[in-house]
């Protein structure tokens, strides 16, 4: 087990993990120029490594100036008070509270509340959390209490609906519990209610309606003074203990593509945007703004968190929102959810685990219950894990994000395999079989890109089957270049940077194939596929395109090929750019573009660069 500071860094070694990868982009050059050349609390980051674990730290003795990101005693104490007014309370009361949480404050500092090693902690990033068995918690506490005799030792901000296992094991290691906050989340796997999806849909408009475009931030590369002002005037302007962020920070998570940006933009002027982070199966905004001054009836924070949600939705993600506006989020769909901070003592003063041991009874015997009744009365009483601290900790979500998003994999696949089946019949049968299948689509919780594509498809195999054999028409053939366009415009997306066409077309000449195949190749940007069939005769041709940036993640054409020609009875072959193939079954276009969808997405679906979100 090694610690590494600024100066030492640059020797440590650097598993293949994507932890390991984020922590080498995002940590490493935090570390390098200090906390305070990005963001405003000042504390001192390490890195240790453990086994295959690359594991940030961030040390502080006693800022209390710091936002509550790296102060308890903001967090418990300064906030609360400043809360504490006599137009929500009555003068009389809020004298009592405030002296009796200012005396509280007085024993922490006493007790050097703060004076804490936060581990495993990545700023302003969620869903990180490292992955501990009994033994390796027992190394890592040995080793920080002996490098650290006098700091608490704090896991902060668990979220039991992707971390389970680590809050037990903790349990498991005599650490205790302070409740820290709570977040909202939204699985996709969730039953929504008609009226969720009535409000989902009105905000889907807002932001076309008000003469907004959602863009890439990259497209923008010079947006960081606009995107900090935003920020600024929504937060740090608004809330003086939230954490503010320099001008350079925003620079610099653009550049490198440490998260995604997305910007509203209206007469190439940004009035709004959100940052992701992916990890988990889980979509995370640590950065949202925008402009205060415009009507609120535009609809821009609307419009925004929309798109968010919609970005994590159809993909199959979990989308995670954050505290804050809960009614507004509850009527998205979202569900409350406690985190918890997990502290370790038993090495400091009596007085000192004293003070942890009466924060504890005062959070979870008091700030807990009030954050309860808080949330009931906005998501009703089925809200799940804001009672008495109990463990086993579960997750309240019911399932975690990686299992909702398993699951949800799992049953769009079996949906495509019985339209497939169905395809195969003709008439009343197909009808029969399309029925099950067309309540089960229409009727899907969440507005999930490959479903939408299903049930296209079946409303086309409903058509087909009603409608009389008729003689069949050529179709009007569009120039390559314009067949093109729309083929990219209709590609299969996962997350932010996979893309695959998939496409069947029909009877096609051989030299307009040609050229729309090299009309493609001029076309493609990103992480991109493209699989194609059409017939000649009874003849089924193919082919397969990869582009540069996709040959460069470990897929080429022929892998492409490989999962489209056994489905036609085929074969095929070619460079790793393009591969032609073709096979005798006609019948199994449907089945080959599906196999190569899948193909693609068990490989890439979540996918992310290694600076960047994943």
């Amino acid at each position: 087990m090694t610690l590494y500071d600024a100066d030492t860094v640059d020797a440590c070694a650097w598993p293949e993990t994507p932890q390991a990868r984020l922590a080498r982009d995002y940590f490493v050059p935090l570390m390098k120029r200090g906390s305070t050349a990005f963001i405003s609390d000042r504390t001192t980051l390490r890195l240790l490594a453990m086994d295959d674990l690359r594991i940030p730290l961030a040390i502080n003795e006693a800022e209390y100036g710091n936002s509550p990101l790296h102060s308890l005693w903001v967090r418990y104490i300064g906030l609360p008070v400043a809360a504490v007014t006599a137009e929500a309370y009555g003068a009389a009361r809020a004298v009592v509270m405030r002296g009796a949480m200012r005396t509280l404050g007085g024993m922490l500092k006493a007790a050097r509340i703060d004076k804490c090693v936060y581990v495993d902690h990545w700023l302003v990033l969620r869903n990180l959390s490292v992955s501990l068995d009994e033994a390796q918690l027992e190394r890592l506490t040995a080793f920080l209490v002996e490098q650290f005799p006098g700091h608490a030792i704090v896991f902060p901000a668990i979220n039991p609906a992707n971390a389970s296992p680590l809050l037990n094991t903790l349990a498991a290691r005599d650490y205790g519990f302070v409740y820290g906050s709570h977040t909202r989340m939204t699985l996709p796997t969730h039953e929504v209610s008609r009226q969720v999806r009535e409000n989902r849909r009105r905000d889907g408009r807002l932001l076309e309606a008000a003469g907004y475009r959602v863009v890439d931030g990259r497209e923008m590369p010079d947006c960081a003074p606009r995107l900090r002002e935003l920020y600024r005037s929504l937060n740090a302007d608004k809330y003086h203990s939230t954490l503010d962020f320099t001008e350079e920070w925003f620079a610099w998570t653009l550049r490198e593509g440490i998260f995604q940006y997305w910007l509203a933009v209206k007469d190439g002027r940004v009035d709004g945007f959100y940052a992701t982070h992916v990890s988990d199966d889980t979509v995370w905004s640590p950065l949202f703004g925008y402009d205060l001054s415009l009507p609120q009836e535009l609809g821009l924070y609307r419009g925004l968190v929309h798109r968010l949600m919609q970005d994590a939705l159809e993909v199959g993600l979990t989308i995670e929102l954050g505290p804050g506006a809960d009614p507004f989020k509850s009527l998205r769909g979202s569900q409350p959810v406690p985190r918890w901070t997990a502290y370790y003592v038993k090495h400091l003063s009596g007085f000192r685990q004293y003070a942890w041991r009466t924060l504890q009874r005062y959070v979870n015997g008091g700030v807990r219950p009030a954050a309860n009744a808080m949330l009931r009365k906005i998501d009703g009483d089925g809200i799940v894990g804001f009672g008495p601290l109990t463990l086993p900790f579960t997750p309240p979500t019911g399932q975690t994000p990686r299992e909702s998003a398993r699951a949800l994999r799992e049953q769009v696949d079996a949906l495509e395999t019985s339209l497939e089946s169905a395809a195969r019949l003709e008439g009343e049968a197909r009808l029969r079989a399309l029925s099950p299948l067309s309540e089960t689509l229409h009727n899907w919780p969440q507005p999930m890109r490959r479903v939408v594509a299903l049930r296209e498809r079946l409303t086309r195999l409903e058509q087909e089957a009603r409608r009389k054999p008729a003689q069949a028409v050529a179709p009007a053939r569009v120039p390559p270049a314009e067949q093109a366009r729309q083929l990219l415009q209709d590609a299969t997306c996962w997350g932010f940077y996979t893309k695959l066409v998939a496409a069947h077309l029909g009877e096609v000449p051989a030299p307009h194939l040609k050229a729309l195949v090299e009309a493609l190749r001029r076309e493609l940007v990103g992480i991109m596929g493209v699989v194609l069939t059409a017939t000649r005769g009874d003849k089924v041709v193919l082919v397969t395109i990869a582009s540069d940036a996709l040959l460069s993640v470990g897929m080429d054409a022929g892998q492409l090929m490989a999962q489209a020609a056994p489905c036609v009875e085929g074969k095929g072959g070619g460079s790793p750019e393009v591969a032609w193939g073709g096979g005798s079954r006609a019948d199994g276009v449907e089945a080959a573009l599906s196999a190569t969808r899948r193909f693609v997405e068990s490989r890439l679906g979540n996918w992310a660069p290694s600076g960047g979100v994943g």
